[in-house]
């Protein structure tokens, strides 16, 4: 009976080493497969704290527990304790893992089918936006529809990137474009010329303005588009550009873009405008904040600007734009130039415009074609509920004039304050911009 019970102990033993042994196994293999997250900026296996994947047992194998019957059997607190480990381990992973995953949730531009563009740069590639990648990215851009910029700087010449059609490009949290210095007065960091159905997400570019060498032109332009059309931006942030921070303009002196919206974004310190449009038919700009752009007039934040005759400003809708202590002005319309002899109809609605300290005045509009222009324009420039604060010198916050008795400005709730503080009454602010009324055909409503 006594080698009977004996045996029987034996046999319980076995079974509860090899349920340990298991056990253990299965915990080495979890936490195994937490290791292997592949970084979408290096493609590289890393552990999700960052650090490299641990491929060291630190446990024994099954069948070592299983039959080396000399091993001390795990506790019950051994295993809670083992057990607390892993949970803790696994929750020290998570940050790296929930960053990933939040920055993906957040950008919609990115799918299974996206191509990681750090694949495409060289061996031994740095991080520090020291070296030009120009061609390796231009060649994964021009090859693929849908391209994700890593969370680093990259930099590039003045050849820039041309973007083709039918592309979506998204950028992650600490991407940069930066502009390698240059002597050139005339580039698209970004181009965008005669494409459409391109959309990009969170673009940063940076410009040469303080490392430009050269002295001449003022058309070095962070991104481009010229004669382009179903372009989406959303919340672009372009800075010390030699030039423009967006320039939406014609193809070789013709044609215009179409359906372009600008979604959020930062123009800053750009040399010469935030953003000048030149021909369009179909824009939205939504929350633009444009501001200190100076060096070279205009000096404006947001500035349409027509070249020539075939230029059309149709369709434009501008909803709180925010201009701070542009050179000149806040927004800019000065279309004199799109008259010749034929007619123009022109349609822009802004709404909710704030400027803060810009040094002439926070809007001007200024559309006097000469005596010798058969042409006219028709159409409506609407300013709905300003905010302007501060904006002029000589406390004059909007400057008007046209010799077109069909094109109408009307301006609704507006709101002024004086450099020293003051807050205009309705009756004061009514008086001062109807001042400029035998200007043009303008309307100030409450």
């Amino acid at each position: 009976m006594k080698i009977k019970n004996s045996f029987k102990n034996q046999i319980t033993a076995l079974l509860i080493f090899t349920s340990l042994a298991i056990s253990v196994s299965s915990c080495k293999k979890d936490n195994l497969e937490e290791t292997n997250l592949n970084d979408p900026q290096t493609g590289e296996l890393v552990a999700k704290d960052g650090a490299q994947p641990d491929t060291s047992s630190g446990v024994q194998s099954d069948s070592t527990a299983a039959g080396d019957q000399t091993q001390p059997t795990a506790s019950a607190a051994q295993v809670q304790t083992a057990a607390a480990s892993k949970q803790k381990a696994a929750a020290a992973s998570q940050p790296k893992a929930n960053a990933v995953q939040a920055q993906t949730a957040n950008s919609p531009g990115i799918t299974s089918n996206s191509y990681y563009l750090v694949n495409a740069l060289p061996k031994g590639y740095v991080k520090d936006g020291s070296k030009d990648y120009t061609s390796y990215i231009q060649a994964a851009v021009t090859k693929y529809s849908n391209i994700v910029f890593p969370g680093f700087p990259i930099l590039v010449n003045n050849n820039g990137i041309d973007i083709g059609s039918n592309k979506t490009i998204t950028f992650l949290s600490g991407s940069e474009i930066r502009l390698k210095g240059s002597s050139k007065g005339t580039y698209n960091i970004l181009n965008m010329s005669n494409v459409s159905n391109v959309t990009l997400y969170n673009p940063v570019i940076v410009g040469d303005r303080n490392a430009h060498s050269g002295k001449g032109d003022e058309w070095g332009m962070g991104i481009g588009m010229c004669g382009a059309s179903n372009i989406t931006i959303y919340s672009p942030k372009v800075s010390n550009c030699w030039g423009d921070g967006i320039y939406i303009g014609q193809s070789g002196g013709i044609g215009y873009c179409k359906n372009i919206v600008i979604n959020g974004g930062t123009m800053k310190k750009n040399r010469r405008d935030g953003i000048s449009i030149i021909s369009v038919d179909g824009l939205v700009l939504d929350n633009i904040y444009a501001g200190y752009s100076d060096g070279t007039k205009p000096m404006t934040g947001i500035n349409f600007e027509p070249n020539n005759i075939s230029c059309e400003l149709k369709d434009i809708q501008v909803n709180n734009p925010r201009t701070v202590n542009n050179g000149e002005r806040g927004i800019q319309i000065v279309n004199r130039r799109m008259v010749g002899g034929n007619i123009k109809n022109t349609d822009i609605t802004i709404v909710n415009h704030i400027d803060n300290g810009s040094k002439k005045n926070a809007f001007k509009f200024y559309c006097n074609p000469g005596s010798e222009k058969s042409g006219k324009v028709y159409g409506k420039i609407k300013i709905i509920n300003p905010k302007w604060i501060k904006s002029s010198f000589r406390n004059i916050p909007m400057d008007i004039s046209t010799n077109q008795e069909n094109y109408k400005v009307t301006i609704a709730s507006p709101k002024v304050i004086f450099l020293d503080g003051r807050l205009l009454s309705w009756s004061e602010t009514y008086a001062l911009l109807m001042n400029q009324s035998s200007r043009a055909p303008l309307e100030v409503i409450k």
